[in-house]
């Protein structure tokens, strides 16, 4: 039988506060299950992770115990990391996690059995309310209650899965954000400055989130061809078109506790891994309506976790807010010279106990994210005034995330030379008759 429940009940005595577990999942192979892990363990938690095989956690000292996280069949992993475990929390550190929990609140809030109950009081206790699931879910579904909040957000048109694309509305006017549902990483973000913009990357961002961005655009450009065009077929995900807002682009990082928000760090994006992805080089910041925003929208959606808030500080630096992220994101974890912590604000909530000192905490303005700040060229402006956040005292997890980025920053330079030459194969598809150069399909 797990231990949590009963602790929920007794509120967490300080008698327990050594006993308080966590469980990291993380379906992705990126750093932050791993900086966010040794967060918690640095401020007094016992932390195990569930994750697949191979991912940078694994090489981490601090983790207590490791589960493995199996895609098929995935709710079984989940279900036996607690049931061993006996977590008195789940942190998530990506999309697909949140959604699967979710998913398994929804099967065992019914269960008979008692103990898959506490299962889903957990995960309750862990994200918020199921009310706010859809919020946490879809980008679009949080944007429409940011709207009703009367908040400062982009002007916003949806386009259910269900209904085919048409055209733009009047009330947008170009450049226009087009964004899908169910997705992370601003992988599928676009900006479009016409409707043949428009209608081609609706296709595109229509086809399976789990698709890689080639084949995406390729499948997208024959659903809107001439040999398809003439059949009905069924859209995968809602789509968001949004007004564009110039400006830069900003993050707020929270934790929170059933609705309150217990501390938050606020930056500005630098430079970024790609366009409209995450940062490389973040600068701290402080902005008052951010920080009030995300307030506003935890107490609205009664948020407990790790939550991080995307906005743009226009011209005149008002912030708008663009999005929302249920889970982890890669500031979370960061150590600030004035006191800021987040895993320690959510140990003291929990144990009603100061966390043990931590790390040598972020002294700079500048920080340089891992791994891209190692990464980038030594001639970058930015490359000697930043922070560099680095977790030097776990060598095997730099040595091997290193590794990887490596890896995948090769293959990512033969992507872009096949996306490169994508315009031309749909060029000669024209030319066969093909495909429809007008997009008016």
């Amino acid at each position: 039988m797990c231990s949590y429940p009963a602790a929920m009940n007794r509120g967490w005595l300080n008698a327990d506060a050594a006993k308080l577990k966590i469980l990291v999942l993380a379906t992705q192979k990126t750093p932050m299950a791993a900086r966010i892990s040794m967060a918690l363990v640095d401020v007094g938690f016992s932390v195990a992770a569930l994750t697949p095989h191979g991912h940078p956690v694994r090489r981490s000292r601090k983790i207590q115990d490791h589960f493995a996280y199996h895609t098929r069949p995935r709710l079984k992993s989940t279900l036996r990391a607690i049931d061993r475990w006996s977590p008195h929390l789940l942190v998530c550190a990506d999309d697909l996690a949140v959604r699967e929990l979710q998913t398994l609140h929804k099967r065992t809030v019914v269960s008979a059995d008692k103990a898959r109950r506490h299962i889903s009081e957990l995960i309750k206790l862990s994200l918020g309310p199921p009310t706010s699931f859809s919020a946490m879910r879809n980008k679009s579904d949080f944007l429409a209650c940011v709207e009703i909040e009367g908040l400062r957000c982009p002007r916003t048109i949806v386009i259910p899965a269900t209904l085919a694309f048409e055209s733009v509305p009047a009330e947008l006017t170009y450049p226009v954000v087009v964004k899908a549902d169910q997705s992370q990483g601003g992988l599928c973000v676009r900006i479009a400055n016409s409707d043949a913009d428009v209608r081609a990357v609706v296709w595109e961002l229509q086809t399976p989130s789990t698709w890689r961005g080639i084949y995406r655009r390729f499948f997208g450009a024959i659903l809107r061809s001439k040999v398809l065009g003439s059949f009905n077929v069924p859209l995968c995900r809602t789509i968001s078109l949004q007004q564009y807002i110039p400006g830069r682009p900003s993050n707020r990082a929270v934790v929170c506790w059933k609705g309150e928000v217990l501390a938050g760090i606020s930056v500005e994006a630098v430079e970024v891994q790609h366009e409209y992805g995450p940062a490389s080089v973040v600068r701290l910041i402080n902005h008052s309506e951010m920080a009030t925003i995300a307030e506003h929208m935890v107490k609205r959606l009664d948020l407990s976790g790790f939550v991080g808030f995307d906005f743009v500080l226009d011209s005149s630096n008002q912030a708008w807010i663009i999005e929302m992220n249920p889970r982890v994101t890669p500031i979370c974890h960061f150590s600030l010279a004035d006191g800021t912590n987040l895993a320690g604000s959510l140990y003291r909530q929990m144990t009603g106990l100061q966390p043990p000192p931590g790390i040598a905490p972020i002294k700079r303005g500048l920080i340089a994210m891992f791994p891209e700040g190692l990464l980038r060229s030594p001639s970058s402006e930015y490359h000697q005034p930043c922070q560099h956040d680095v977790p030097w005292n776990e060598p095997e997890l730099v040595r091997g995330v290193l590794s990887k980025a490596l890896r995948i920053g090769i293959h990512r330079r033969v992507r872009v030379l096949l996306e490169r030459y994508l315009p031309m194969l749909l060029g000669a598809l024209v030319r066969f008759g093909l495909a429809d150069p007008r997009c008016d399909n």
